[in-house]
């Protein structure tokens, strides 16, 4: 049985993408602030890490967790089922804009493809209440968002200039009241969601 150390090393040290440490942190600080968030659904398992990482927090915490590469979402299964966790955590082997239930959740994070930010907001928010909680990470792109110098790729440019519409549209949607933290693992945006007339 792997150790969440071994876990978040394996998956480092094999270039799966895990969420920056600092910015586990800031998700846990915002669960442990929250006690009225019990359910939650993410959009990117990758192995399960940050998924045990919210579970860790509090018993009453459920999580439904989407991952779309088959090998990734099998080696979560295993790991959620080490830490004993496989009665809280369900992984869904699927492309996240694809995921369909009819569960409302009281947090929705979205760590999966940066192009289909928007798509998957749009996708989830009849899933959520008044009150819900988005969060997005990579909105920095490890700086190159704010500085395209730092890349010579057109592509991740390009992809940087996508991240920025999506920062930019999220702070100015009258249906959230959104607050993007720059400083928290590689650029994380909160937008709790008003209420709103639905179409």
């Amino acid at each position: 049985m792997r150790s969440l150390k071994d876990i978040h090393d394996e998956a480092r040290a094999d270039g799966i993408p895990i969420m920056k440490d600092d910015g586990i942190e800031f998700l846990k600080q915002l669960l442990a602030e929250h006690p009225e968030i019990q359910k939650i659904l993410e959009i990117g398992t990758a192995v399960g890490y940050s998924a045990i990482q919210m579970a860790s927090v509090r018993e009453d915490i459920v999580i439904d967790t989407v991952e779309i590469d088959p090998v990734c979402a099998e080696e979560a299964v295993r790991n959620i089922a080490d830490q004993h966790l496989s009665d809280r955590i369900y992984v869904h082997h699927c492309d996240g804009a694809d995921y369909v239930t009819m569960a409302v959740y009281d947090l929705i994070f979205i760590d999966a493809a940066k192009s289909q930010y928007q798509r998957y907001l749009e996708h989830f928010i009849d899933n959520s209440h008044e009150g819900t909680v988005f969060v997005f990470d990579n909105l920095a792109f490890h700086g190159i968002v704010d500085n395209n110098e730092l890349s010579q790729n057109r592509s991740t440019v390009q992809m940087a200039h996508k991240i920025l519409k999506f920062r930019n549209d999220l702070l100015k949607d009258d249906r959230f009241e959104a607050v993007y933290y720059p400083d928290a693992g590689d650029g994380i945006a909160v937008a709790v969601r008003k209420s709103y007339e639905r179409h």
